[in-house]
């Protein structure tokens, strides 16, 4: 099963949410802005099945930061969302 990992960015925590393939809720949970919350963090991918070979893609609103530069040193995508754009596709795209 194909795991997708989006994180709405905040200053003081994040609200992580993993989805398959199909779009269907894996996961999600809150975490700190902290070296405990990014352990969860990873604890969480690694129960959806990440691994270093395969590991699950993120998508965050920021490109950068401490939380940002941690995911790549893991030797995963970080992707860059603009949250406008994301608000414009809502807008568009769902009811």
């Amino acid at each position: 099963m194909k795991v997708f990992c989006g994180i709405d960015w905040a200053e003081d925590h994040h609200d992580v949410a993993l989805v398959d393939a199909d779009g269907a809720l894996v996961a999600k949970r809150r975490i700190d802005d902290s070296a405990e919350g990014f352990a969860e963090l990873l604890a969480m991918l690694a129960e959806a099945g990440d691994t270093a070979t395969d590991p699950i893609p993120v998508a965050i609103e920021t490109p950068r930061g401490l939380l940002v530069a941690g995911l790549r040193q893991t030797g995963r995508r970080v992707y860059s969302i603009n949250p406008m754009a994301v608000a414009r596709y809502r807008e568009r795209h769902c009811l």
